[in-house]
C-alpha cells in the first residue's frame, strides 16, 4: 500500500546535569553503534511498543550509563526535537523525532558506566560541552543541552531547584554556585545572602560551620520546606 504519510519514529533523550568542583557538568555517553560511533551524545534511545517517552528515558538512562532515577532529584520532560536535518537516519519516508527531559543529581553515591550501545559514561563540563568537544557531540545534542541549560535557568529564579543539586548541608558559597554557574555570572555575596535569606524556610541554618581556606569559618546550612515562588533576579 502507498502509504501517502512520512514514517515518524520517536526517541527520548536525557540531559542529567549536576554541579561537580564549583562546575556545571552534563552526563553524556560515547556512541558504540551508528551514526555518530565513537562520537559523544546524550543518553537516550528509541521507544519501544506501548512504551511512554518517560518509560524510555528511565530506561535508556538506566541501560547506557547505568544510571537510576532514584538518584535524580529532579525530572521533567522540557522539549521536543523534530528538525528534519537533526538526524542523518532521517529521508523523505522517515523522520526521528526526540523527546527531551532534563534532570538533576547532587552526584551523592552515584557510579556510571557505558552499557547497552554505549561504550563509556562520563560527566562533562558545560563549558567542554560547547567548547572542547563541540565537534564530537552527535546530533542536534549540544542544542539541546543549551536548551535544557536555559529551561533551569529560568525556573531558579521563581522555583527553588537550586536546592537540588546540592547534598543535605551546604554553604551560601556552594549555592550561590549553582545560580552563577546556570546564570553564566558572578553574584555578589552579601547581596545573594540578604536576598536568600529574605525568603522564610527556603533555606534553613544549622549549629555547624565549615572551614574554608584562610577564610572565616562558613556556616552550613540545609534545604528548608518553602513552597511559594522566589524571586531571586537574574539581572
Amino acid at each position: 500500500m502507498d502509504y501517502k504519510y512520512q514514517i515518524k519514529a520517536v526517541t527520548a533523550d536525557a540531559v542529567i546535569f549536576s554541579i561537580i568542583d564549583k562546575k556545571l557538568h552534563c552526563l553524556l555517553v560515547k556512541r558504540g553503534v551508528s551514526p555518530f560511533e565513537g562520537k559523544w551524545a546524550l543518553p537516550g534511545g528509541f521507544l519501544k511498543r506501548n512504551e511512554s517517552a518517560e518509560d524510555a528515558f528511565e530506561r535508556e538512562l538506566l541501560e547506557e550509563a547505568q544510571f537510576g532515577i532514584e538518584d535524580l532529584t529532579y525530572k521533567s520532560e522540557f522539549k521536543s526535537y523534530s528538525d528534519p536535518k537533526r538526524d542523518p537516519r532521517n529521508n523523505k519516508d522517515y523522520q526521528i523525532i526526540s523527546i527531551a527531559f532534563v534532570g538533576i543529581t547532587n552526584m551523592e553515591n552515584i557510579n556510571i558506566k557505558g552499557g547497552s550501545d554505549a561504550i563509556e559514561a562520563r560527566f562533562i563540563s558545560f563549558s567542554d560541552i560547547i567548547g572542547k568537544y563541540k565537534n564530537e557531540i552527535s546530533f542536534d545534542h549540544i542544542d539541546i543541552v543549551k536548551d535544557a541549560k536555559n529551561d533551569l535557568a529560568g525556573k531558579i529564579e521563581k522555583e527553588t531547584l537550586s536546592l537540588n543539586f546540592l547534598s543535605s548541608e551546604f554553604t551560601l558559597t556552594d549555592l550561590r554556585n549553582v545560580y552563577e554557574e546556570l546564570w553564566d555570572r558572578k553574584l555578589h555575596p552579601s547581596n545573594f545572602e540578604r536576598k536568600v535569606n529574605s525568603f522564610k524556610n527556603f533555606i534553613i541554618k544549622t549549629n555547624k560551620t565549615k572551614l574554608t581556606g584562610s577564610n572565616r569559618p562558613a556556616q552550613i546550612y540545609k534545604k528548608g520546606n518553602i513552597s511559594r515562588i522566589l524571586l531571586i533576579n537574574n539581572k
